[in-house]
């Protein structure tokens, strides 16, 4: 199997893909990160959602919603992670292999993908990178047919940069022959 993913440190104002996914935590009101930054955009959107319970980022909890052109990518899936504090690596890869299988199932081809900054979560950013791109990668290796990912942004933050690729290169040496990822800084 062949996947091509870039890493950016891009703002969301320069992202260019079909679709957006952000994961978020269960016990961060309002979201942070790039979800924080994408409710900004969106005028509280998602935090009025958290607000009014209508989502409440329970682990594998998904809603899409439109980006109503204030961030360039045109839909936005949002992926719950549950309480920051109780975050395993195990979790990341079922998350991982769940936002596959939801936009393999969407058909989106391009996306851009975050992974949840260190200080968050009390894990180790290239263990996480890992996990997250491992459950990524492996839905789509069980049949290659149905896989519709072309390209993948790998979101991160610049002081998490090093422990993407890190996390990325971990990942590479595990997965040896079965997985050949292009990676484009």
């Amino acid at each position: 199997m062949r996947m091509a993913l870039k890493i950016s440190t891009e703002t969301l104002d320069e992202l260019d893909c079909e679709g957006l996914v952000l994961v978020f935590f269960s016990d961060e009101r309002p979201p942070r990160g790039l979800c924080g930054f994408a409710d900004w955009r969106l005028n509280g959107i998602i935090s009025r959602y958290l607000k009014e319970g209508r989502i409440t980022g329970a682990f594998l909890e998904k809603i899409l919603i439109p980006s109503q052109e204030r961030v360039p990518c045109g839909r936005i899936l949002l992926l719950g992670l549950g309480k920051s504090t109780e975050l395993t690596y195990d979790q990341l890869y079922t998350a991982g292999y769940t936002i596959s299988e939801t936009i393999t199932g969407m058909g989106w081809c391009e996306i851009a993908l975050n992974v949840p900054s260190d200080g968050r979560c009390g894990l180790d950013v290239p263990v996480m990178t890992e996990a997250l791109i491992t459950g990524y990668v492996d839905f789509c290796n069980e049949d290659l047919k149905r896989c519709s990912i072309q390209l993948t942004d790998l979101l991160a933050d610049s002081s998490n940069l090093d422990g993407v690729l890190s996390g990325l290169e971990r990942f590479r040496r595990n997965a040896g022959e079965t997985v050949n990822v292009d990676v484009h800084l």
